[in-house]
């Protein structure tokens, strides 16, 4: 039965840097598989595999090499892809919320002149309608009625 080592044993074993190592595991030369949050390879596969190199570098070699890089490109490009997407999606959630922003600011000023209206519309029903003092009235009942709405929250 073949036996499965980390990376780093495997490189103090055979006296390679690691990088070379996980390299073969991602070109898929060796055998390995992710356990314990660490990349763990079979020993016998790297063997045969060192054994294979040590007559030189082959052609096969280099195509899976080439391969592994042509796939990394890939991975790269779609990456670049999903950030711009990303970013394209947050432009948007910030023009969203300028908008939502410039529409709530809107209300709140219908709101506030609406009041205005309400409390004109009581004041002309009231003896207040030809009153001198009428706009000084409207203040105060304005503050009043923003007093006891800031006291209902």
């Amino acid at each position: 039965m073949s036996e499965w080592i980390s990376i780093e044993e495997a490189a103090k074993k055979y006296g390679i840097e690691k990088e070379y190592i996980q390299l073969w595991v991602d070109m898929q030369v060796i055998m390995s598989y992710f356990k314990d949050y660490r990349t763990v390879v079979n020993d016998q596969s790297l063997r045969g595999f060192l054994k294979i190199r040590e007559k030189g570098i082959s052609p096969e070699y280099v195509k899976v090499l080439e391969q592994l890089c042509i796939s990394k490109s890939e991975v790269c490009s779609a990456y670049a892809f999903l950030l711009g997407a990303r970013d394209k999606e947050l432009e948007m959630y910030r023009e969203a919320k300028s908008q939502r922003d410039a529409l709530r600011g809107m209300w709140i000023e219908l709101n506030e002149r609406t009041r205005d209206l309400e409390i004109e519309l009581e004041l002309g029903r009231g003896s207040c309608y030809k009153c001198p003092l009428k706009k000084l009235c409207i203040r105060i009942k304005r503050i009043k009625q923003n007093w006891s709405t800031k006291m209902q929250k």
